[in-house]
């Protein structure tokens, strides 16, 4: 909260409801849908476009992290650089730890000069690949390789 703060984030019952959600979230990625959804059961007054103007605020405090995937914006409270990866099949988005400096310094020493990295990886889960499911239901997962 107090980053929040610094960064000069009016706190408001709407916003609140925003940050709970956030700070209760075990999904690990989540829609600005998702979030409004379940903040309005709490604060009927909050409106889609004041939700996204607060998780937009909570990244720019360092909150957050964004990344966009097929036309949706996704947030997630894991800040530290990993990859997103997304099974095509089930929809599930796992986490996948990876070495920042060595992927810098490979692609530096390409010769290219960095200002931004996100990085989405999609393809099949072992699961899928096992149970050939079609399923499409967003869900998380974290491991590191």
């Amino acid at each position: 909260m107090t980053a929040l703060k610094n960064a000069k984030f009016k706190i408001t019952p709407q916003r609140l409801a925003v940050v709970d959600f956030v700070s209760k979230n075990t999904l690990g990625h989540f829609t600005a849908e998702q979030v409004f959804k379940s903040a309005k059961e709490n604060e009927p007054t909050i409106t889609l476009a004041t939700t996204y103007n607060a998780l937009y605020a909570l990244e720019k405090a360092g909150a957050l992290r964004s990344f966009e995937l097929k036309n949706t914006t996704w947030f997630e409270s894991r800040i530290k650089f990993h990859a997103n990866f997304i099974c095509n099949e089930c929809g599930k988005i796992y986490d996948i730890d990876v070495d920042e400096k060595k992927l810098r310094s490979l692609i530096n020493s390409k010769g290219f000069d960095i200002e931004n990295m996100d990085l989405i990886i999609s393809g099949t889960c072992k699961n899928c690949l096992k149970l050939g499911t079609k399923v499409k239901a967003i869900q998380h997962d974290s491991f590191t390789v």
